[in-house]
């Protein structure tokens, strides 16, 4: 039994002696330290004989009980209660007479006063166990949207692997040909952003530094194949690069950056990402040069999807991910609590 609860029934056990004093100073003009002596010793055992009916509420629970069983067994229990109460005033009150002047008690009103009494405290344990079997079924419910959150997150990231390696190992098969030794380098490179993700992505968030470490191994990757057609422009304050995020939340956008604007530009272009903390915000925003005359136009494609997804899904919808194209250029911005 927790403090708590016993501490209330203490409290409700003084409660019921202070009600029984006030019947004795009204009835019979009893003087108020006796009246308390002679209640205060039965009605702290009327709080105990309560406590029990805690057992009695847990084995017939309102959930699966029948109402005409739980009905019988309270009214009984009730009855016992009150009958046992009674004989306590009797043999209390005997023992103070021994010492004290006499006490008129009415019996009647003592055996009415536990019965209501009695009811009082099964309705509240009733009140508490139905709290209680709610709460529960919240804590459980909230366990399930975390399972059906991380299952989400985890099919996101299934998601990603397969295809940065598919474009990746493209990238070296169109090297291999033409140019052996930068396809050596690519791959070995390759290898070693590979071995990062492998520690990194087993997390559930990183830092930005550490995202941030994860794109720059990948446009060096990169930067094998389309050389000076490929600058970038990194801007990541103090404050930002401690923020945590979910691993490879940034790589497949920086994928798309250069896969469909790098390389659909004949003379490359430079691409831009800025992050800032404000107001307990974290701002990351992707730009790069795209040609509007460019055939793949179809819109988001697996990596800006997939990145809207696990955004949403990390932050219970508080995230804000935008995308568009302006004059040439390509942005992507993304807002997400701290």
């Amino acid at each position: 039994m927790k403090r708590l609860e016993l501490a209330l029934y203490a409290f409700a056990a003084v409660t019921i002696a202070a009600l029984a004093s006030s019947v004795f100073l009204l009835s019979a003009k009893t003087p108020i330290g006796l009246a308390t002596a002679a209640a205060l010793p039965p009605s702290l055992l009327l709080g105990f004989i309560g406590l029990a009916s805690r057992y009695l509420c847990r084995a017939m629970p309102l959930q699966s009980a029948n109402r005409s069983s739980i009905a019988a067994a309270v009214i009984g229990s009730a009855a016992a209660a009150s009958g046992l109460w009674v004989l306590i005033w009797k043999s209390w009150i005997a023992a103070l007479g021994t010492r004290f002047a006499p006490i008129e008690i009415n019996y009647q009103l003592i055996f009415a006063l536990g019965l209501l009494l009695y009811l009082t405290t099964v309705a509240v344990q009733y009140l508490v166990l139905e709290i209680e079997v709610s709460r529960e079924a919240e804590e459980a419910a909230l366990r399930y949207r975390v399972l059906a959150r991380e299952a989400e997150l985890r099919a996101f990231k299934a998601q990603v692997d397969p295809h940065f390696l598919f474009n990746s190992l493209n990238a070296v098969a169109s090297l291999c040909g033409s140019r052996p030794d930068d396809a050596r380098q690519m791959a070995q490179r390759l290898a070693d952003f590979f071995r990062l993700i492998l520690r990194l992505g087993a997390q559930e968030r990183i830092t930005l530094a550490e995202e941030m470490d994860l794109v720059t191994r990948y446009l060096d990757i990169e930067r094998v194949r389309f050389g000076e057609r490929l600058k970038t422009n990194i801007r990541v304050d103090d404050a930002s690069a401690q923020c945590l995020v979910p691993p490879l939340l940034l790589q497949p956008l920086v994928e798309n950056a250069v896969r469909h604007g790098v390389a659909s530009v004949l003379e490359g272009g430079t691409i831009d990402i800025d992050a800032t903390l404000r107001d307990g915000m974290l701002r990351i925003v992707i730009d790069n040069p795209a040609d509007p005359d460019r055939v793949d136009q179809s819109g988001e494609g697996i990596g800006m999807k997939n990145a809207r997804g696990r955004l949403q899904t990390v932050s219970d919808g508080k995230a804000v991910f935008q995308a568009g194209e302006n004059d040439g250029r390509f942005h992507v911005s993304i807002e997400l609590p701290r």
